[in-house]
């Protein structure tokens, strides 16, 4: 179980990690946007840093039975591989800088639906269930602002 358990929170960080190089790709490639993206960047890294702050906690509450941990793993995992293979191809051809915010924008409700997902299946009062609530609503943040960004800016 701990062996699961682990993974499962690898994945996490990874996700976290591979959402903020997306962003920090997009910050380069876009100079108009560049504080904009690094700010975002940067707040996934900081996800990254408190799912990594919380393996213990994870580990003492049994939060979710295993099968529920398998499964959540390997959405995680999917979505990672996405991610990575995009990341790959954004480092070779860029996108345009509408098709980025359309990426991002995508991206984030792609996970905040699984910070979503996750937290409805964990216990009412536990601190992951807190932890993962605060990474859903910053999700839920990061495509608001991204979607006012779009509309302030005129980008299709």
């Amino acid at each position: 179980m701990d062996q699961a358990i682990r993974l499962f929170l690898k994945e996490s960080v990874e996700m976290e990690l591979n959402v903020g190089e997306v962003y920090q790709i997009f910050s380069i490639k876009f100079p108009e946007d560049y504080n904009f993206w690094w700010n975002i960047s940067m707040e996934e890294m900081n996800h990254a840093a408190l799912i990594e702050s919380i393996n213990d906690i994870f580990l003492t509450e049994g939060i979710l039975t295993p099968e529920e941990i398998e499964k959540q793993t390997d959405v995680l995992h999917k979505l990672n591989l996405i991610v990575k293979e995009r990341i790959e191809r954004y480092k070779l051809v860029p996108p345009t800088r509408a098709e980025a915010f359309k990426y991002g924008f995508e991206l984030e409700n792609s996970v905040g639906e699984f910070h979503f997902q996750f937290f409805m299946t964990s216990e009412s009062n536990s601190q992951m269930k807190i932890i993962f609530q605060k990474l859903n609503g910053d999700d839920i943040n990061h495509a608001k602002r991204m979607a006012n960004y779009m509309k302030d800016n005129k980008i299709v």
